[in-house]
């Protein structure tokens, strides 16, 4: 192969590349978490850094668990994610955020993060502020 080919063949590639972590799925910046429509919270929406979670080494797929690594991510309010009322079953909204015995959630997980001497909120007002 000439030297010409090679090296054009290698900016096809190296651009191409580039284009595709381009296109790679961006995280929003912070935002505020509230229920899907037609569902009634009862606490204050609460207030979540993206960065603060990412710079903790939280993969996106911790919590976007049904997300392909391609597509773009969808939020846990999301029509047939986390998107039924009540507090109990795999798509009740408030077991996407409060359910214990998984590291999914996130007082699951922070609950585990606690008890491995880190800061982190735990209690109900420490997230959703009056």
């Amino acid at each position: 192969m000439s030297r010409f080919l090679t090296v054009t063949l290698s900016l096809c590639a190296l651009l191409l590349g580039a284009g595709l972590a381009s296109a790679a799925a961006q995280a929003p910046g912070d935002l505020k978490l509230g229920p899907p429509a037609g569902i009634k919270a009862s606490k204050a929406m609460v207030e979540f850094s993206h960065a603060g979670h990412g710079a903790a080494d939280v993969q996106c797929v911790t919590c976007h668990h049904t997300w392909d690594g391609k597509s773009d991510i969808q939020g846990c309010a999301a029509t047939g994610c986390h998107d039924q009322p009540g507090k109990k079953g795999e798509t009740a909204f408030y077991t996407a955020f409060h359910a214990k015995k998984t590291d999914r959630s996130c007082l699951g997980c922070h609950k585990t993060l606690k008890k491995a001497g880190k800061a982190v909120p735990v209690s109900c007002g420490q997230c959703h502020e009056k």
